[in-house]
């Protein structure tokens, strides 16, 4: 045996050992998160939707306030004064003062009103509609906020996925090159051979990395949007599926998740779903239309003549002349008609109005987006599907492809280069596989957002 192999042996030897021929290091912590785990603490935990419920109570207060113009006002009036001269009558030698330097009234007061041009009617069916416009904008936020973290979700199983898909790589690379180690050392095979084998494992190796990175990534967007971490340390995670798995570095946690082919099965019957007209985004913009209408309705009542009542009981002092303290009661009506108050009535009710034809505008133009958005999704699952059925037989060629083109190497009528190759080939097409059925994932969770 020459010097060159017996070293080119004992480097086989370190080789195996680095890339996890040894002693295998995985995490104790394992977690299992699942979809629907997902959207419901996106939903419970979003700074969005309890911006929007805290908007709501406001709203709901507002319209008590609004309503609240339709019963009497009732006040404690008080007041009191005091004046240097009192007026006085001299009849002769006699003089008498009409009342005191010191006076005061104090008691309850009553004001109603009676008629006001709708004007309160107006501003109360205003504050409903706001109302009811954030109430359909939460719904539509909800709705949004499930969809993101379904995507989110989507991510994280597409990057366990390849990270099982890689691992397949690298236990066939490793298998291959246990193989031809053996057949080197029998004189069958070259030394480039093994060289090939050896770099088909660390380029396998080197993709993990990479993917437990994107995997790492993929867990921090998902814990953002679901307010927590699970208990997960992201650094450097696992799917739980590979735990016994010989790769190298610590694996910071373990991740169990729904199978792809599990959520594409409960999802595909949102296929069926046609476009919704009456969207909670759309319905929001009709009711902030209504809203400025009825604004418009009542800075148009302030132009119209108004009728009140009013009415009170006090204490006063002096009683006229008399100088002592009495009760007295009062009751009045008064009529108040606008004569000019430059225009501003005029304005605020064609301010309102443009406002009402904007958010028409806005209602149209967010209908055409949405229903495109709707119907591209639409269109990209029929695509992905005739993809997916081009996808599920190419796997079978390029499997079937890798398993002839190594027995073509072990019988000596290919090189190893052209396995190397064809194992790649096969890689490639089972992530594409996996990425063309996330990609349907993701189109199938828009038309749900959007569909009925």
């Amino acid at each position: 045996m020459t010097i060159f192999k017996i070293r080119l042996i004992a480097s086989f030897a370190v080789i195996f050992t680095a890339m996890g021929y040894g002693t295998a290091m995985a995490a104790d912590i394992s977690v299992s998160i699942t979809l629907e785990q997902c959207e419901q603490d996106a939903v419970n935990n979003s700074a969005k939707l309890r911006q929007l419920n805290s908007q709501i109570l406001a709203l709901k207060e507002s319209v008590n306030a609004a309503h609240s113009a339709y019963f009497p006002s009732l006040t404690l009036d008080a007041q009191g004064g005091w004046v240097s001269e009192v007026p006085e009558m001299k009849i002769g030698a006699m003089s008498m003062k009409y009342g005191d330097n010191w006076s005061y009234s104090a008691g309850p007061a009553a004001k109603y009103i009676l008629y006001d041009g709708k004007g309160r009617s107006s501003r109360e069916n205003a504050q409903k509609a706001a109302l009811k416009a954030k109430k359909q904008e939460a719904e539509y936020a909800e709705k949004q906020i499930r969809m993101q973290a379904r995507q989110a979700y989507f991510a994280l199983q597409q990057n366990l996925q390849k990270t099982y898909l890689i691992n397949s790589q690298i236990e066939l690379a490793r298998k291959q090159l246990k193989d031809l180690s053996s057949a080197y050392q029998a004189g069958t095979k070259t030394p480039l051979d093994v060289l090939i084998a050896k770099k088909q494992v660390n380029a396998a190796l080197a993709k993990m990395t990479e993917a437990r990175s994107g995997l790492a990534s993929a867990l921090r967007v998902l814990f953002r949007l679901a307010g927590t971490d699970y208990g997960i340390n992201p650094e450097y995670p696992l799917d739980k599926r590979l735990a016994k798995a010989s790769l190298p570095g610590n694996s910071s946690s373990l991740i169990d998740a729904d199978s792809i082919e599990k959520t594409l099965s409960s999802m595909e019957h949102i296929y069926g779903k046609e476009f919704d007209e009456n969207s909670p985004r759309l319905a929001a913009l009709e009711s902030m239309k209504e809203y400025y209408e009825k604004l418009s309705e009542a800075a148009k009542s302030a132009l119209s003549p108004s009728a009140y009542l009013s009415g009170g009981a006090y204490l006063q002092y002096p009683n006229g002349p008399v100088k002592e303290s009495v009760f007295l009661g009062k009751a009045g009506a008064s009529i108040s008609v606008p004569l000019f108050e430059g225009g501003k009535s005029s304005s605020q009710t064609k301010a309102h109005k443009h406002s009402a034809e904007a958010a028409s505008f806005e209602k149209k133009d967010a209908e055409s987006s949405l229903k495109n958005i709707f119907l591209t999704a639409k269109d990209r699952i029929y695509a992905l599907s005739v993809e997916e059925d081009i996808l599920k037989n190419m796997e079978q060629d390029s499997a079937e492809t890798a398993k002839l083109a190594y027995e073509a190497y072990k019988a000596g009528t290919v090189t190893f280069f052209e396995v190397d190759n064809a194992n790649v080939q096969l890689l490639e097409c089972r992530m594409s596989l996996s990425d063309m059925r996330i990609k349907k994932l993701n189109a199938l969770a828009i038309i749900d957002s959007l569909g009925r």
